[in-house]
């Protein structure tokens, strides 16, 4: 299968959020750069940001997921 980028974060912390989100709905990503310690603290390290990359087939699922996430963390807010 096709991996594509399916997600891009600022930080460590939210990619990992969101990869645990995404497994919880049986849907598996990878993480580029999670051995990547020195990135949180000098930035300037990551230049694309940490990336999740999925199926291609799930693509629109996973964008799906992560909206709704953020609409529902938006709401509780």
């Amino acid at each position: 299968p096709d991996l594509v980028i399916v997600a891009r974060f600022a930080s460590r912390s939210e990619a990992i959020v969101a990869q645990s989100l995404l497994r919880s709905e049986g849907i598996e990503t990878l993480m580029p750069e999670f051995n990547v310690l020195m990135a949180d603290m000098d930035p300037s390290m990551m230049e694309h940001g940490w990336r999740l990359l999925g199926v291609s087939e799930d693509a629109v699922r996973i964008a799906a997921i992560l909206r709704d996430a953020q609409l529902d963390r938006d709401a509780d807010a």
